[in-house]
């Protein structure tokens, strides 16, 4: 099991002001950075795959303007857009999932779902391939259905929808 640090000992005083009403909270970029870095710290990354895609940050490392492609994706690439490995793309399911695209695909906009995903798909927000929901456990985590028999494409629905995009898990961490 991990040990979590309490929260004032990360954040300071911010669990105080998170029990306001405000919409809003200022977070020093110290802490934003250390929350983006963890979360970004679970994520596949490959480097030769990140320094061959984005020569421009293979001639940053080279020149030291960043230790090493993780650390480039860690603190700016991921906000920049930048994948930090190839995906793999499943053709029938993102063109079932996404129909839009299969229409693009027979009006040769776009040559293939990797190539639609790789150049477009990614900055939508779409996902690659089916995304393995644990529907049982993500119903009741996200949607709050506790009935025995939820059905597992309206779980996955939802999280290619909008869980997705709400950083929902769509099974139990490991």
């Amino acid at each position: 099991m991990v040990n979590i640090p309490n929260p004032r000992v990360v954040f300071g005083d911010l669990p105080d002001r998170w029990k306001t009403d405000a919409d809003e909270i200022t977070l020093p970029r110290k802490i934003l950075a250390a929350l983006l870095n963890l979360y970004i710290s679970f994520w596949d990354f490959d480097e030769d795959w990140y320094l061959t895609t984005y020569p421009d940050i293979a001639a940053a490392v080279s020149s030291a303007r960043f230790a090493s492609g993780w650390a480039h994706f860690r603190s700016v690439g991921y906000l920049e857009g930048r994948l930090g490995s190839r995906q793999i793309v499943d053709s029938e399911w993102y063109l079932e999932t996404y129909p839009d695209v299969a229409q693009a695909m027979l009006e040769d906009k776009v040559a293939s779902a990797a190539e639609h995903f790789e150049n477009f798909g990614y900055a939508e927000g779409r996902l690659p391939s089916k995304p393995g929901v644990d529907a049982k456990w993500y119903a009741r985590r996200y949607m709050g259905v506790h009935e025995p028999s939820i059905d597992e494409r309206h779980a996955q629905d939802d999280f290619v929808r909008r869980g997705y995009r709400g950083l929902a898990l769509p099974a139990p961490p490991r």
